[in-house]
């Protein structure tokens, strides 16, 4: 037992050591990149988007009018919002809809539980609330009605992450829900009802969890779940092995072990920032970040010191996106802290894999704390971002990029849904290759969590070198194991608003 105590001491020591010197700007030996050139960005209807309080933010084109939609979630006593996006003009019609709780949202996450081609909203709370999360089933007319307790997934807690993702690979999309003061729940979609089987197959981790994604890390198959832990607890990576999860992320030395109490993991977010081929994972943290990058068989390297984007105080929410379309998705990370308007949030540019902060001072005084999304809600083919700060000076705000229009073309969405259309494929890789040839010009996940307990519900964006043909590949989980669908020669300027929708 000494010896045991002694080794977590050295090893608490030298956490410490590796967070100080991030945060000092001791980011390794690699020669920091060359200061990018801040992106430009303009406020979209500021007066529509300035409450305070937002919290969780998501996307999805809930009325099927061929663009995507906003929902945020609150603070106590400010009511939530849904912003239709009409045509590039957005206007709040939560009432309207049947959404405006005023109760403290911690999640949402848009989905096709019963894929009827309309996408559900669930919504998470907090356990002081007393109320129990929701899901707002779509009528398709601009109605939502909560079913959560007819379905059994009416459940209290401290909300966190909420996934609508297919575990089992049944053709059926499950519902996983993460707390912050509970065992983790992970409900199996039986067809007209959802039954709890975190316990049976290992999954009901009764640390302080915060953050999650689903990524198949060992290209088996089988979407696995990475878990970011608060208040000291060590990380988890569960390895779907079928009918049981196992925790391996000890093994992979991806846990965080020896981090003090007030150290703790946040949202993590799944990108292939090299492009060779393979999706790695950052993770954002009070005390210092972790960047892991995918080596293959399932092992990781953890890079984040080297490649400068280790520091930070309290990041809280991560979201990868390719704002100058290089073909090298950027990463936006906001920083929570407990005095109002003492955020620093990075926005750090993919020079090759050498990062640097390029904030623009307009996004940089606004702040984000909470809610980070990278979205191209008007559909000229450069990502735009959208920002949640529940601060009480904050707003949740909508930046439009004001990429060089010839820049913007270089660029490709890529909208993944199952052989019927319908929206059930959330865990699927996509990637683009230069056409004929299998080189990797980008890999992108289909959206199972992040940005600040969220998961939306809308295509994945490529930022091209230049404008010309690519080939598409979409890899989705199946029973039969790893299913590739590929779209030979796809000319993005013939794809309406820029998006290629790929049944799998």
């Amino acid at each position: 037992m000494a010896v045991y105590k002694l080794a977590m001491r050295m090893n608490r020591r030298r956490f410490v050591r590796l967070g100080a010197a991030a945060m000092a700007g001791g980011f390794g030996a690699r020669t920091p990149a060359p200061p990018p050139s801040a992106p430009r960005f303009e406020l979209v209807q500021p007066d529509l988007f300035a409450a305070t309080g937002g919290q969780p933010s998501c996307w999805a084109d809930y009325d099927n009018d061929g663009d995507l939609d906003l929902f945020v979630g609150f603070k106590d006593g400010v009511a939530n919002r849904l912003y239709r996006n009409d045509g590039g003009k957005f206007v709040e019609v939560a009432a309207d809809a049947g959404l405006p709780d005023t109760t403290d949202t911690r999640a949402a996450a848009w989905g096709d539980p019963n894929a009827d081609g309309r996408l559900d909203l669930y919504v998470g709370f907090t356990r002081r609330s007393g109320l129990a999360n929701k899901l707002y089933l779509n009528d398709g007319k601009g109605r939502f009605t909560d079913v959560a307790r007819d379905l059994g997934i009416d459940v209290k807690g401290e909300t966190r992450q909420v996934s609508w993702i297919d575990f089992d690979n049944d053709g059926r999309v499950d519902l996983f829900i993460a707390f912050r003061d509970a065992p983790n729940m992970l409900f199996h979609n039986q067809g007209n009802r959802f039954v709890d089987v975190a316990k049976d197959v290992g999954l009901d981790d009764a640390r302080k969890t915060v953050g999650a994604v689903w990524f198949d890390m060992n290209d088996d198959g089988r979407l696995d779940l990475f878990v970011a832990n608060q208040d000291g607890t060590l990380n988890g990576l569960f390895r779907n092995d079928g009918s049981r999860f196992v925790d391996v992320a000890a093994e992979l030395g991806m846990d965080a072990a020896g981090r003090p109490a007030n150290f703790g993991s946040n949202g993590p977010s799944v990108a292939d920032y090299d492009n060779d081929g393979r999706l790695d994972l950052f993770v954002a943290g009070y005390g210092r970040n972790f960047l892991f990058h995918n080596d293959g068989g399932g092992r990781f390297s953890e890079v984040a010191a080297s490649h400068g984007v280790a520091g930070g105080d309290r990041a809280t929410p991560s979201a990868w996106g390719d704002y100058d379309n290089d073909g090298r998705p950027d990463l936006y990370v906001s920083s929570y802290i407990e005095r109002p308007v003492n955020e620093r949030d990075f926005l750090f540019h993919n020079g090759a894999g050498a990062f640097a902060d390029a904030m623009p001072e307009l996004v940089a005084k606004h702040g984000a704390t909470h809610g980070v999304q990278w979205v191209d809600f008007d559909g000229d083919g450069a990502l735009d971002l959208a920002l949640a700060n529940n601060n009480p000076t904050g707003g949740h705000y909508l930046f439009r990029n004001l990429l060089a229009a010839d820049r913007a073309r270089c660029s490709l969405q890529v909208m993944v849904v199952d052989s019927k259309g319908n929206y059930t494929r959330a865990g699927s890789e996509v990637r683009v290759f230069a056409a004929g040839k299998r080189t990797v010009l980008g890999g992108r996940l289909v959206d199972t969590g992040g940005g600040y307990c969220s998961q939306s519900a809308m295509p994945v964006h490529f930022g091209l070198p230049a404008e010309g043909k690519v080939d598409v590949e979409v890899t989705a989980m199946t029973k039969s194991g790893r299913k590739v669908t590929r779209v030979a020669n796809v000319d993005p300027n013939r794809q309406q608003r820029r998006i290629l929708t790929v049944k799998v």
